[in-house]
């Protein structure tokens, strides 16, 4: 689940889907609202895999909590390894999304806002449609409609949304986005000692 907190998940297990998700995005968890779902596999062996996560990401653990400070996209890469039935979001193909998340991953490694001299609070424009409008909130995060989002899988989801799809299927979100009428990936880099 996303939080509240930019680059903060909850990673955890269920026997009941529905019914904890319900349960935490209306109270929260470990005092962080704003939970969402995001992902969910179904798996055997459920606990050891839950054991096998917070043992990999326990560096990025906040507390005894079930709480990481992590990119979700790495998680949901790593859960989409696992064999296992993908039942949030529905209908999607394994891997088809694990290669879409690991191009995406590649490319955000590359581009950050800070290095093209954005900072948060900074808003950028889908080149398309400039009523789609997105608020950097971190190094390589935005926020979209209240959800923080790192910028392919957004520029994803909103071609989905509007029922479209590139010809490669993968979605280099700086060259759909602009600022100042620009697109993100023809900004020139800055210095880091830059300051606007």
């Amino acid at each position: 689940m996303t939080t509240a907190v930019s680059g903060l998940v909850k990673i955890g297990k269920t026997d009941n889907f529905q019914e904890r998700m319900r349960f935490l995005e209306n109270n929260g968890y470990y005092n962080v609202a704003g939970l969402k779902r995001s992902f969910a596999i179904e798996l055997e062996d459920y606990d050891d895999k839950e054991s096998l996560l917070h043992e990999i990401f326990s560096k990025h653990q906040v507390g005894n909590s079930e709480l990481f400070a992590l990119d979700l996209d790495l998680v949901k890469q790593l859960l989409l390894s696992f064999a296992g039935k993908v039942i949030y979001p529905e209908n999607i193909n394994k891997t088809r999304e694990f290669d879409v998340l690991a191009t995406a991953r590649q490319q955000n490694a590359k581009f950050t806002f800070y290095k093209k001299g954005l900072v948060d609070g900074d808003q950028i424009h889908f080149i398309s449609d400039n009523s789609i409008i997105a608020t950097v909130i971190g190094e390589r995060d935005v926020e979209y409609r209240g959800q923080s989002w790192k910028l392919s899988p957004l520029t994803r989801e909103i071609f989905t949304d509007k029922n479209q799809q590139n010809s490669s299927g993968a979605y280099q979100g700086a060259n759909y986005w602009q600022y100042n009428g620009k697109k993100l990936k023809d900004l020139p880099d800055i210095s880091t000692s830059y300051n606007r």
